[in-house]
């Protein structure tokens, strides 16, 4: 056996849990996986071990899952962070925003394990941009280049085309479009949300500053990627507006009902199963939009948010 590479240190008081998910991570020969039952007993292990990352429980006696990845990333800065939790991801919106978590992690029935591989291994190997991440080496994965603002709706059509034929592609064409703008738009030109009315959309971005596209489908899901050169968002700001619209004011309205920013990632969140955020800041910012082809993972949706 090849030496292991990464050591995880996967935390739930549920025992159950815990032996479920360290056998299938122990599978891959790269990980060597430990296990606490409690916070305390988690940064024990960490006093004694060289850990690459620390995947929480959220709801546990003692320390919870949010207090102590904050210890963790006060005491071992360098360890990646992931929760875990099988209640609604909106609830803790306001936490996860509070606490600078990116990544919360949902133990759904079935258990999506392929789900959890993918996101542990591109946070261990430092590499979260591309579609190709999200798929195995045999798919086809197409790839196009949009320069220009004035056929968004056509352009994204012919993009669903390629992955979905079925009832979902009207809405996965309105938020392909509403990605698209965002990336031209906000991530590539820097324009302002408030002057959207005095938007000019007579222009052709140079082939360095195109909008990057890639969309693929395997048996289990489909997926569109879309990447802009700007790097302008922020893991920070997504969360405030994700919040904004699930949060509600004394009258029982979103707070972020009237916000002029945001709602692009909140109608991608709504209505796709997946909403996967990569963030280089000032170098280039990647959202990724996954459906699956059937039904057993459209519950509760976890959060993935990754800036580097």
């Amino acid at each position: 056996m090849s030496e292991r590479l990464y050591t995880i240190l996967l935390v739930d008081d549920d025992q159950l849990i815990r032996d479920m998910i360290s056998r299938f991570l122990s599978m891959d020969e790269r990980y060597q996986v430990l296990t606490a039952e409690s916070g305390n007993a988690a940064l024990e292990i960490l006093e004694r071990n060289k850990v690459h990352l620390v995947l929480s429980d959220i709801h546990m006696p003692g320390i919870r899952g949010f207090d102590l990845l904050k210890i963790v990333k006060q005491r071992f800065p360098d360890v990646k962070r992931v929760l875990i939790t099988a209640y609604n991801v909106e609830d803790y919106l306001d936490l996860a925003m509070n606490y600078d978590i990116g990544n919360i992690f949902v133990k759904s029935v079935p258990f999506n394990f392929s789900e959890l591989d993918i996101i542990l291994n591109n946070l261990l190997e430092g590499n979260i941009f591309g579609l190709e991440r999200h798929f195995a080496k045999s798919a086809n994965i197409h790839r196009f280049l949009v320069r220009r603002p004035d056929n968004l709706a056509e352009d994204a059509q012919k993009i669903v085309s390629l992955v979905d034929a079925a009832d979902r592609g009207k809405t996965l064409e309105m938020v392909v479009v509403e990605l698209l703008t965002n990336a031209m738009f906000y991530g590539v030109r820097g324009e302002s949300p408030e002057n959207r009315q005095t938007w000019n959309f007579d222009f052709e971005l140079p082939e360095g500053d195109a909008i990057e596209v890639a969309a693929a489908v395997d048996s289990e899901k489909y997926a569109i990627s879309v990447k802009d050169r700007g790097g302008r968002l922020k893991k920070k700001d997504v969360l405030y507006w994700l919040h904004r619209q699930i949060a509600q004011d004394e009258k029982g309205l979103p707070l972020g009902l009237l916000d002029t920013h945001g709602r692009g990632l909140f109608i991608a969140r709504r209505y796709i199963d997946r909403l996967i955020v990569n963030i280089d800041r000032d170098r280039q910012t990647e959202l990724i939009v996954v459906n699956y082809l059937n039904q057993d993972y459209t519950g509760s949706k976890p959060i993935f948010i990754n800036e580097i």
